[in-house]
């Protein structure tokens, strides 16, 4: 019994050895467990290690993971048995560094996930870097080897200091670093979408998506890499934040892309479980996670919307490229775009200079993202040599040529071409498309244009003629009935009123007369010009004795023409405010308005600043004057004008 009970203590001894609480502790050695609340935290306190439930998942569910130690709500970057929770019911589970230089997460003696490795240097142990990185190492001092990194089996975030990487040998794939999506926000089990790079060596990053039946289609790329940017991203946070692309593609460690933070501010970038990659950047202030940048998040950024030469405008509309037709206009039409374009006329492949006579062209389409598939012609150093060896090889459908990206060319169709709104690109710097087309798909276009613009100029010069004839003729209407300008030259004496006019007699009740009737249609109404010196020997010289009353206008004086008729003369004042032109028009309208119960207009004078209008004589006072009862002052009256 003595014997059972020293075994039972030693056994519980080992045990408590063994298990050694390391909260708050940077570094898990060998034979040291994580278990429960227990954590790791990185010297800056930036991040964290220990076991965890997805916030609205199963609570009974935990996994080992590296979080946010300042985020106001839980982020896990990086799951290690995201495949397979352990069971927070379980007895017992915990996360051990075995002396075999293995770390491993357990379920009591079940072994849920591990990193399978072993050495022999001893001395093992696990730490979280300030990167957030896991680091498991052996030995100590000069012979510590580092055994295994978290950062080399991401999960679904791209952290600062990781790589994403890409190996080929002889053309084929030998490493990549995949970057997979949770499953949903609740689940970190591998998701529907991974991130790469392109397995091709383009140096693009692709997002593919698991289709249906299992295969990887793809959803969305970056562009082309344009040294510090990407073409595909025209916005400047890759750039700012420090992207840069290392390495070589036949080398050991490949070619690959690392992420420099600039200032003390975390960033991540993680791909979501709808396949969207969002860059975030932690406000220390609230431990509130802020958007920098996200893509896809219109139909335009998504893989090859509109389908094969086809270009998807920034109000997600599909259109054809210069020189392609829908395949299916049905479908085109009807927003299915799945089939794209071709061309509507095929090239004439020359190879000598484009001429309006024949040959191939380019049309460019500016500030776009450069189709997939470019090959790039490192031995062509100028955007004119780019052309030129794009319009001699019958192969080349297109080309581009920038500073950051020398000279590309496609010889495939053209895919996902998406055309951004104008002023995405910082300092308005975008990339330009050359498409080759037959000349005379340019040179239609241009006739058209030109026949536009003809048949617009020759419409216009008849209408301004016709308005010029109009007015022409207006004119012409207006000074003969002034007796100004053209027409034959009027002596005095056929200045002076016809005699039948001056000796028609008119009453208020009397008949009408021949040339009254007229005057009230408003037809052959000629009023007669009388010359300054007549109506000035008329009035007396306009004395004070023949002045019969006077307005805001100017003054009314009684006269006496030659052939003893009597009128009264209305002189205008020079500051009436009234034209030469106004008063015209103002004559023939008054000349108009002629009525056996108005006072008549016998005729006007115009001479230099000089405006006058001539009024029959009334002894007998007007109309007005026995309606209303108005008093004149005089033995005459004048039929209230109203001027302007």
């Amino acid at each position: 019994m003595a014997h059972a009970t020293s075994a039972a203590l030693a056994l519980l001894i080992f045990l408590l050895c063994r298990h050694v609480h390391v909260d708050a502790a940077t570094t898990l050695l060998q034979g040291q467990s994580l278990a429960g609340d227990d954590k790791l935290l990185s010297a800056n306190g930036a991040f964290s290690l220990s076991f965890f439930s997805p916030s609205g998942g199963d609570g009974t569910r935990l996994y080992l993971g590296v979080m946010y130690a300042k985020a106001a709500e839980p982020t896990v970057p990086w799951v290690a048995n995201r495949e397979a929770p352990v069971s927070a019911a379980a007895s017992s589970y915990a996360a051990t560094v075995t002396d075999s230089g293995d770390l491993r997460v357990l379920e009591g003696e079940r072994i849920v996930w591990q990193t399978n490795t072993t050495s022999s240097v001893g001395n093992f142990t696990l730490t979280i870097q300030d990167t957030g990185n896991l680091v498991l190492a052996g030995g100590s001092g000069a012979q510590a080897v580092q055994l295994w990194q978290s950062f080399d089996y991401p999960a679904d975030t791209f952290l600062p200091g990781m790589k994403i990487t890409l190996a080929r040998r002889d053309g084929a794939v030998v490493s990549q670093t995949l970057f997979r999506s949770w499953r949903s926000p609740d689940d970190p089990a591998p998701g529907n979408f991974t991130l790469g790079q392109d397995p091709l060596g383009s140096a693009q990053l692709y997002i593919w998506r698991r289709s249906e039946d299992g295969k990887n289609v793809t959803h969305w790329r970056s562009g082309q890499w344009a040294k510090t940017s990407f073409v595909g991203i025209p916005w400047r946070p890759l750039n700012l934040y420090g992207f840069q692309l290392s390495g070589d593609l036949s080398q050991s460690n490949g070619q690959y892309y690392t992420f420099h933070i600039f200032n003390s501010s975390q960033y991540r970038f993680m791909l979501q479980p709808n396949g969207t990659e969002t860059c975030y950047q932690l406000v220390d202030a609230t431990g509130a996670w802020e958007v920098v940048w996200s893509q896809p998040t219109v139909p335009c950024q998504a893989y090859n919307t509109c389908g094969p030469n086809a270009e998807c405008s920034a109000d997600d509309h599909c259109s054809c490229l210069k020189g392609f037709e829908p395949k299916s206009e049905a479908e085109y039409g009807d927003g299915v775009w799945a089939q794209g374009c071709v061309r509507s006329s095929q090239l004439t492949c020359s190879e000598r200079n484009v001429s309006m006579s024949g040959g191939d062209a380019f049309a460019v389409l500016a500030g776009v993202k450069l189709p997939d598939l470019a090959a790039w012609e490192s031995a062509v150093s100028s955007a004119d040599a780019c052309m030129q060896w794009c319009l001699a090889n019958c192969t080349c459908n297109a080309y581009s040529y920038s500073g950051a990206t020398g000279c590309l060319t496609w010889a495939q169709e053209l895919v996902d071409v998406y055309h951004f709104p104008d002023g995405q690109f910082p300092n308005g710097q975008g990339y330009d498309l050359h498409i080759k087309v037959p000349a005379s798909v340019l040179d239609s276009g241009s006739k058209r244009r030109t026949r536009v613009i003809v048949s617009v100029v020759i419409v216009l010069a008849v209408v301004l003629a016709a308005c010029g004839f109009v007015l022409w003729k207006c004119r012409r209407t207006i000074r003969e009935k002034l007796g100004v300008g053209g027409g034959k030259k009027r002596t005095g004496a056929s200045l002076m009123l016809r005699p039948a006019a001056m000796k028609a007699k008119h009453d208020f009740s009397g008949p009408k007369q021949p040339d009254q009737d007229e005057a009230e249609n408003g037809d052959g109404c000629e009023l007669p010009l009388f010359t300054l010196e007549t109506l000035a020997a008329a009035t007396g010289g306009f004395s004070e004795a023949n002045k019969l009353g006077e307005g805001g206008f100017g003054h009314v004086y009684k006269g006496s023409l030659p052939g003893g008729d009597e009128v009264a003369v209305k002189r205008l004042s020079r500051s009436s405010g009234q034209g030469c032109e106004e008063f015209k028009n103002e004559v023939i309208l008054i000349s108009k308005l002629q009525h056996r119960n108005l006072v008549r207009i016998l005729g006007c004078c115009i001479h230099g600043h000089e405006k006058m209008l001539v009024y029959e004589y009334m002894p007998n006072k007007s109309l007005d004057a026995f309606l209303f009862g108005m008093h004149c002052t005089r033995t005459v009256c004048l039929l209230r004008v109203v001027w302007r």
